[in-house]
């Protein structure tokens, strides 16, 4: 397993090279790609240039959104299917191995039943131009209640729904394990050590307020990891390596939740909290080229230099 930083995860701006530097501060591996943005880069100044910033910070890609409207109407979808090829040969150029969408939790035109077959019949032509580029894609659902009330049809928010829809798909169709949706749905941390191996492809850390009953939970509710303590994010990792995952570990929380706390500091917190959830699950921590930089806990309790004694030049 590897930490994460993305910007869509932890709604950031700035410019690439100020990201990049604050992901290696504070102990990050790999960040997103933004897929688009990189194909419009790659368009004007060729492949390399547009790589030039991760590949020196010696970052890698951690995920990037599959640029596909899964739940769209036919027009588009085919649209998008038609444009995709192209553009995993870029993700491939950009050593980009795993993508990700999310799945619709509602449908007010298909019933259970003919999303289910509508959803895996598309996954299987997505995943026929994914299995010659390497590439996986992660399956994620949106927990929140309100996005499906008023829906006609209820389909995929829980990950016990999504394996269905996994395990009936292409190989190379994932999951995103979130134990934020796994919290509101009930499931309980222990399921994520029964993934069968290789089908998870990202794993999102994110806490939940500790006075909201689980049904109740929103998105936008959603925390920076160990804020509460409500999701264990210890006993996730350690489920998620029970499952033999090797892939990219990310933090998400919703922009309420920490605006004000200025872009630096929310990274900075965030990576905190992952490398002291990697120490207490046991896991290795790899020898990093760029040193992060010290825990905020630790920077606070380390004892502030004496003042150097003055020169005979400056003494009165």
């Amino acid at each position: 397993m590897f930490r994460n930083l993305s910007t869509v995860g932890l709604p950031l701006s700035g410019r690439p090279s100020e990201l990049i530097e604050m992901a290696l501060s504070f102990g990050f591996d790999s960040m997103d790609l933004d897929l688009i943005d990189f194909q419009q880069q790659a368009k004007v100044y060729g492949v390399e240039h547009a790589r030039r910033l991760m590949v020196s910070a010696r970052l890698s890609v951690g995920v990037f959104n599959l640029p596909v409207s899964l739940g769209g109407d036919d027009a588009t979808f085919a649209a998008d299917l038609e444009a995709l090829a192209d553009r995993l040969d870029l993700a491939q150029q950009a050593e980009a191995t795993r993508a990700v969408a999310t799945v619709e939790p509602a449908s007010d035109e298909f019933s259970f039943k003919d999303n289910f077959e509508r959803y895996r019949t598309r996954l299987q032509s997505v995943g026929e131009l994914l299995e010659p580029r390497g590439i996986s894609l992660g399956l994620a659902v949106n927990p929140d209640p309100a996005d499906r009330a008023e829906k006609a049809h209820q389909f995929m928010h829980t990950l016990e729904g999504l394996l269905g829809l996994v395990a009936v798909s292409h190989q190379q169709i994932g999951v995103v394990v979130d134990p934020f949706a796994m919290h509101a749905a009930g499931e309980p941390i222990s399921m994520i050590g029964d993934i069968p191996e290789g089908k998870i492809v990202e794993l999102r850390l994110s806490d939940a307020p500790a006075d909201v009953p689980a049904a109740e939970l929103t998105k936008a509710q959603r925390l920076l990891p160990a804020e509460t303590g409500t999701i264990d994010i210890v006993a996730v990792i350690k489920a998620a390596e029970a499952a033999k995952f090797d892939g990219c570990v990310t933090p998400w929380a919703a922009r309420a939740t920490i605006t004000g706390r200025g872009r630096e500091r929310i990274v900075r917190l965030a990576g905190d909290r992952l490398i002291r959830a990697w120490k207490d699950a046991g896991l290795p921590e790899v020898p990093r080229w760029f040193v992060p930089v010290m825990p905020e806990e630790a920077e606070q309790a380390a004892p502030t230099p004496a003042p150097a004694p003055a020169s005979a030049d400056t003494a009165s």
